[in-house]
């Protein structure tokens, strides 16, 4: 069984076993909406790491730089202690391209990004600190809409020319997530979150080509990107405004 199945698998498991447990405890936990927004860190410990694709002397340098990820969430409450969590994300990775050819003394550097749209799908765990203070860790998957190609040209008038292309390798694509934070709920204000996720996916998400051209003579490397993420996750609930069952009477005259 490959890695997709098992995580497929245990998302089912999780909404199997979440409906019970919703329908058994539904009265005792709420929902919220929040919105997100997720600087992503370009570090080698869980996202893109960088690296080189060569070809005839010709050298590329594929490093992850500072992105960013923003959108809605949804919590949806289980129990007192269980949520499922979801929504829907912009996300853009950004990378730098360093171009090297040595035996010409060439170089060129050139910052590109690509952007993608993702649902994920987490189940959330807390443990309760205090009276206010919640920590929360949560695992499951994302489906991910990748919006475009890329391209990308470097003195393209002068005798030195540098293309970059990536393509995206499918029009979806899916991630598996983990995320540990820890959040403070206020009675009238809402609820802060800040914690950090890790997203990796099953399979690359771009294959991409670098070419270098000098008159007649071209050449072109290739490699791929993985697209793994690691990122700061800041959230911020909505406070949920508390309302009265049954009939509502104002006030008469007397009372005013």
């Amino acid at each position: 069984m490959n890695l997709k199945s098992l995580l497929f698998l245990l998302l089912v498991l999780i909404f199997f076993s979440t409906e019970l447990l919703a329908q058994k405890y539904r009265n005792k936990a709420e929902n919220y909406f929040g919105i997100q927004v997720k600087p992503l860190i370009p570090i080698g410990l869980v996202g893109d790491k960088a690296f080189d694709i060569k070809e005839d002397g010709f050298e590329t340098t594929i490093a992850p730089l500072m992105g960013y990820s923003y959108g809605g969430v949804v919590r949806i409450g289980l129990t007192e202690l269980l949520a499922i969590e979801t929504g829907i994300n912009y996300t853009r990775r950004n990378y730098k391209a360093s171009y090297a050819v040595a035996d010409s003394n060439v170089y060129a550097e050139d910052e590109l990004g690509y952007v993608s749209f993702d649902i994920p799908l987490d189940f959330l765990v807390y443990v309760k600190l205090g009276k206010q203070m919640f920590m929360n860790v949560s695992i499951g998957g994302s489906g991910n809409f990748n919006a475009s190609n890329i391209r990308s040209l470097i003195n393209p008038e002068g005798k030195h020319l540098f293309i970059f292309e990536g393509r995206r390798l499918g029009f979806f694509d899916f991630n598996a997530n983990a995320n540990v934070g820890f959040e403070y709920r206020t009675q009238d204000n809402g609820t802060i979150y800040l914690g950090l996720s890790g997203r990796v996916p099953f399979s690359p998400t771009l294959s991409i080509a670098t070419e270098y051209r000098h008159g007649t003579n071209k050449t072109i490397s290739y490699g791929t990107v993985e697209g793994s993420t690691f990122s700061l996750n800041l959230k911020y609930f909505f406070h949920n405004q508390k309302t009265k069952k049954g009939i509502q009477f104002e006030g008469g005259p007397i009372e005013q």
